[in-house]
């Protein structure tokens, strides 16, 4: 699995693998903003949390390229009827092609990904007479009107309802593939939204092992993918999703994966809108599930495009995005399925947008949880840090422990040989994997591993690479400890004043929202120095599965408890200046 550019035109080599052309305006742009971050910091106080030389960095640690500047599709290229840019489009890649732009997180739209795969062409009926086993989740069907759930075949599966695949009939009489119904009512404000709803049969998690082996014995990876590491991964992560009539889809939503997904069209085509997670502080933070975004007031799409049947989707942790299917011609159900690969993952995309993506609600996890490997390249013991000198101390043990050659470089080569050490983290991975592709998957993540800090495309880690990528991350992480002190204990000025005070470490000043998530208007609301957890050990994000998860239904009553004392202070204050 190689990462040397393919012969296409869309991008040439460069760093954050934009083209060359651009290289220039990123080298005075990084000059500008670091000399400009060091003057601010210069005026910091000597209490400061942090204590980096900025000018020792060829970025400031929470500097992000714009869209324009990391997407080759913002720079040029198609647009669709709404001024929207389509993804990279690739049809028939080689591994080669696909390889490097999925490694660098660019949305790609695989033309013909399904062409031949055994599920081609299969309709939401083929499924339901095939697989009368199965159990799916009907999205807004208590939006339905006269629906009850008491007039089916049910089974609750993770808190959720789900409805038979092999009888479901919503209103009683029509079975599910021949039958529209209403999606959320919220989303009838704006016509490009879904009208009517989908389902979702999580055929991954929810099946016996061997109704799995029925349904996922007819998958099959394409030729650009068929390793036996990534072929297993995909036949083993797939759901289904169905969409009777027109305009059935999902509202704009982010996945909660550590690794990219594929939508693959099987019936029918799907209109798509995306949106890359906005750039975050802990006061932006929103409900990133089925149409939070709306509600956020933070919807603005920057990609917008049609799959067809056969085509597939593929984006990175933290794309925002929202589904609309056009009815296939023979007025069948459409059909679509959505997978996981293993190799490549976005690991280019992970290091450019590390900073708004610790502050995803949905992915914000997975930067203690899965991509620290990369930034630590798998050096055991290696903790977040404020202090510039041990910072230090962690890039000399990760280049005593890699650059086996002591040239100044880190080369996939090098990692694969630590990778055999006691001393690396892929241990634990290897474990989740058959022997026979333990070498198979030590060498895709030593490719990863290496691309998440290569800057200039030579698949080299140099040393000031591996500076500014382990800085970058001992902020972020820092960053996430400190501001969750702040929100634990319910006090907004010190978290304002906090995310002000690294400003100097930005590409711009920070602005606040003046609307908050529920969640937050609840906390901060509370008395400062109100604690909603007794300890934050194990937590070490603020997304909705780490944080607001265990502090929602508490913040709530404390804040409902809170607002009843101040009404009864307010009722009886009243009522003793009447008695006067």
């Amino acid at each position: 699995m190689t990462s040397s550019p393919p012969n296409v035109n869309l991008c040439a080599k460069g760093a954050w693998g934009v083209p060359s052309a651009f290289l220039a305006f990123l080298a005075s742009a990084a000059v500008t903003s670091v000399s400009a971050a060091a003057a601010a910091a210069a005026d910091a106080t000597e209490t400061a949390l942090f204590d980096i030389d900025l000018e020792s960095l060829t970025r400031p640690p929470l500097w992000e390229p714009s869209l324009e500047e990391y997407f080759p599709v913002q720079r040029g290229g198609e647009k669709d009827e709404n001024g929207l840019a389509s993804p990279v489009v690739l049809r028939s890649p080689t591994n080669e092609e696909f390889v490097y732009h999925a490694r660098r997180g660019y949305p790609i739209l695989v033309e013909d990904w399904g062409t031949g795969l055994p599920y081609d062409g299969w309709s939401g009926k083929d499924f339901s007479e095939s697989f009368p086993f199965g159990y799916m989740k009907a999205e807004y069907i208590h939006d339905m009107p006269g629906f009850s759930e008491k007039d089916h075949d049910t089974r609750l599966i993770d808190g959720e309802l789900r409805f038979n695949i092999g009888s479901f009939k919503p209103d009683k009489k029509t079975m599910w593939y021949n039958l529209s119904r209403p999606a959320s009512k919220k989303y009838k404000d704006d016509p490009l939204k879904p009208t009517t709803g989908p389902y979702v049969w999580h055929v991954k998690d929810e099946l016996t092992p061997k109704q799995k082996k029925i349904v996922q014995g007819k998958f099959r990876a394409p030729s650009f993918l068929q390793d036996p590491l990534n072929s297993a991964k995909m036949n083993t992560s797939f759901e289904l999703w169905f969409s009777p009539g027109d305009g059935a889809g999902a509202g704009a939503h982010n996945d909660g994966y550590c690794e990219s997904v594929v939508s693959l069209q099987l019936n029918g085509d799907k209109k798509w809108r995306k949106m890359l997670e906005p750039e975050m502080t802990f006061l932006h933070s929103f409900d990133e599930f089925d149409g939070g975004v709306y509600i956020a007031g933070l919807w603005q799409p920057d990609l917008g495009f049609v799959n067809r049947k056969g085509g597939a989707v593929i984006w990175p942790p933290g794309y925002i995005h929202e589904t609309k299917t056009d009815q296939p011609p023979d007025g069948s159900c459409g059909s679509a399925i959505t997978l996981q690969f293993d190799f490549p993952q976005p690991v280019q995309f992970f290091r450019a947008y590390l900073p708004r993506l610790s502050l995803s609600s949905e992915v914000g996890q997975c930067v203690g949880m899965a991509w620290s490997f990369y930034a630590t390249l798998s050096v055991q013991g290696i903790t977040p840090t404020p202090k510039s000198a041990v910072m230090q101390e962690q890039m000399e043990t990760i280049m005593h422990a890699l650059d086996a050659d002591k040239d100044g470089f880190i080369t996939v080569a090098e990692t694969l040989t630590f990778f055999e050490t006691p001393g690396s983290a892929i241990h634990k991975e290897l474990k989740m994997h058959p022997k026979e592709h333990h070498g198979l998957y030590s060498k895709f993540k030593a490719e990863d591993t290496v691309a998440y800090h290569d800057m200039n495309d030579d698949m080299r880690v140099s040393r000031q690479e591996l500076w500014d990528s382990l800085v970058q991350w001992n902020v972020v992480r820092i960053r996430m400890q400190e501001g969750l002190k702040y929100v634990n204990s319910a006090d907004r000025e010190g978290l304002e004043k906090f995310e002000r005070s690294l400003d100097y470490m930005r590409r711009n000043p920070v602005t606040f929202p003046n609307k908050l998530r529920p969640e937050l208007r609840d906390i901060f609301s509370l008395p400062t120095g109100t604690k909603l957890l007794k300890s934050l050990k194990g937590v070490h994000s603020l997304s909705d599965s780490e944080f607001f998860s265990r502090v929602r239904e508490k913040a709530a009553k404390l804040a409902s408890k809170q607002r009843k004392a101040e009404k009864a202070a307010k009722h009886s204050k009243g009522k003793r200046k009447e008695e006067m």
